[in-house]
């Protein structure tokens, strides 16, 4: 299994997945650290430049719109990475001389499961740790909890790629990558329409929502994660029901949702362990 491991991160490295994920969240920082510069130079309706407090308030939102289109991009990229490691191999030929040596299939799926979850979280923490890094030299703002934020947002990619993982044992390259990400929207969705279900007092949209977290808890982690990215004063804001979509959380999902998190990636993982081994090659 470290074995696979070892090879399936030798193997993102050679496919240059690691240089052009790198050079191109670089580009993406450096304009959106552009915008952050430019919003030290605004001015107020009254033609007054911003305050400092006014600059970081602005500043803390926008953080957290980032942090969400970001996070549309760690999982477009587990999705990406996860869906070709074991259907394109298998049609190509390549795992063909690995699956006739005395090496046991669960091995693999589990090496290059993690393997592939090394990269990417690695990803994660370094596109993060530069968008944090770069906003508080623009504005000198920085949100009051980065780490826990980083560790949220990398549990949502381990999500993403074990869901992917899970199905590319089965469909193809393409399907199993459009599946998962289609699975990603409908919990996005989910969310959204739950978040209504405290302003209209429906419990039925809220347990429409939870459902939908326990299914895919991709939007339980996004929600952690802009829980964490929340000042004080944006998140009085939302506990006092003033709803702005998936962006304000009041408060984050209970322990026991984050536990359930990480049953479920060691479960899914398990059923694609379980369903490779059985799969006719």
């Amino acid at each position: 299994m470290i074995a696979i491991a070892a090879f399936t991160v030798r193997q993102l490295i050679r496919q240059r997945f690691v240089i052009a994920a790198v050079l191109v969240t670089v580009v993406l920082a450096a304009l959106t650290d552009w915008g952050f510069y430019a919003l030290r130079n605004a001015h107020g309706p009254n033609g007054r430049p911003i305050s400092q407090l006014e600059l970081k308030a602005t500043a803390s939102i926008l953080v957290i719109l980032v942090a969400y289109l970001f996070s549309f991009i760690l999982a477009a990229a587990a999705t990406l990475v996860a869906s070709p490691m074991l259907s394109s191999e298998i049609d190509s030929g390549v795992l063909l001389p690995v699956l006739a040596r005395p090496i046991s299939r669960p091995a693999i799926v589990l090496g290059k499961a993690v393997g592939m979850s090394l990269v990417v979280v690695a990803y994660a923490a370094f596109a993060s740790s530069l968008e944090f890094s770069l906003v508080r030299l623009a504005t000198g703002y920085s949100p009051p909890h980065p780490a826990a934020a980083v560790c949220a947002l990398a549990t949502l990619v381990l999500v993403m790629l074990a869901l992917t993982l899970a199905l590319a044992t089965r469909l193809t390259m393409i399907a199993s990558s459009i599946v998962a990400f289609l699975c990603f929207g409908v919990a996005w969705v989910a969310g959204i329409v739950a978040s209504l279900g405290p302003i209209y007092h429906n419990e039925s949209l809220i347990r429409a929502g939870v459902i939908s977290q326990l299914l895919l808890p991709t939007d339980a982690m996004w929600r952690t994660v802009a829980y964490f990215l929340e000042p004080a004063l944006v998140l009085s804001r939302a506990q006092a029901g003033l709803w702005s979509g998936p962006f304000l959380v009041a408060a984050p999902p209970p322990i026991s949702m984050q536990i359930w998190t990480g049953l479920w990636i060691v479960v899914i993982v398990g059923i694609a362990m379980r369903s490779f081994a059985t799969r006719d090659v």
